[in-house]
């Protein structure tokens, strides 16, 4: 009885543990005013599906991301008072507090996504490259990392819970790959009406370029002019081309426009 009782004690740890992680990130979003679709828990870990509305600042996500790491911090030294002033804090409770929050702190930074640390990725890829070049970066990198995972577990470890974990990370993997040209779209429809991109950029292309070549050299927080190179240069603004692009189709040349 008393080993069914410490059980049923650390899956409530657990959850609560991952619960504060969520609502960490829900807390940060709420904050920005993003749309917070829905909560999931499970007992080694969780995931807030957070809808932005558009393109919004990355330094927006960053916190977000970073803001359910840092419950961890709080609830650490929450055990510690709980420790010294109390009677019902045991010293094994604390102890499996602490090891368990350390153990999702940690696993949640692992650059794998969807994970925090994949997440924050995909935000530094996402500042040197195109959106959907980011996209496959981080894509690779996190079934790179989870291939090596799954190596040193069934090689080293052999540890059943770790197998279930990295599976399951594999498979939200495999479904955000099948998901990748539906995020694209959305991403370019978002840009239609960029209201918060502020840094100036120019896309230079030759005439031939189709606009399906364009949009995938398009950044997530950047205001892109994009330039025709021709005998005589041409412009024009990403929401035109845009427009064509989902009233004409990705095929079609950019010199075949209205020229600005």
């Amino acid at each position: 009885m008393g080993v069914l009782s410490g059980r049923f004690k650390e899956v409530l740890m657990l959850l609560f543990i991952v619960f504060v992680h969520e609502m960490g990130h829900v807390w940060m979003a709420r904050r920005f005013h993003w749309d917070v679709i829905k909560i999931e828990l499970l007992p080694f870990g969780g995931a807030a599906v957070l809808e932005p509305k558009g393109i919004r600042p990355a330094r927006e996500e960053a916190w977000i991301v970073c803001w359910g790491p840092f419950q961890h911090s709080w609830m650490i030294g929450l055990s510690y008072i709980l420790l010294h002033t109390t009677d019902v804090w045991m010293i094994q409770d604390h102890q499996l507090f602490i090891s368990h929050n350390i153990a999702i702190l940690l696993f949640n930074f692992i650059p794998i996504h969807p994970l925090d640390g994949g997440r924050l990725v995909h935000l530094l890829y996402s500042a040197f490259l195109p959106y959907k070049q980011a996209m496959k970066a981080t894509w690779l990198t996190s079934l790179i990392l989870l291939t090596l995972g799954f190596f040193v577990v069934l090689v080293l470890m052999l540890k059943l819970n770790l197998m279930m974990i990295f599976s399951f990370l594999l498979l939200t993997l495999i479904l955000d790959y099948r998901q990748r040209n539906y995020r694209f779209i959305r991403f370019l429809m978002a840009k239609i009406n960029d209201q918060t991109s502020t840094k100036q950029s120019a896309l230079y292309v030759e005439r031939e370029t189709t606009l399906k070549v364009v949009s995938e050299r398009i950044r997530k927080n950047h205001l892109h002019t994009i330039v025709v190179e021709n005998n005589a240069r041409y412009t024009y603004s990403l929401e035109a081309v845009l427009d064509a692009y989902f009233q004409k189709g990705s095929h079609v040349k950019i010199d075949e426009l209205d020229k600005r």
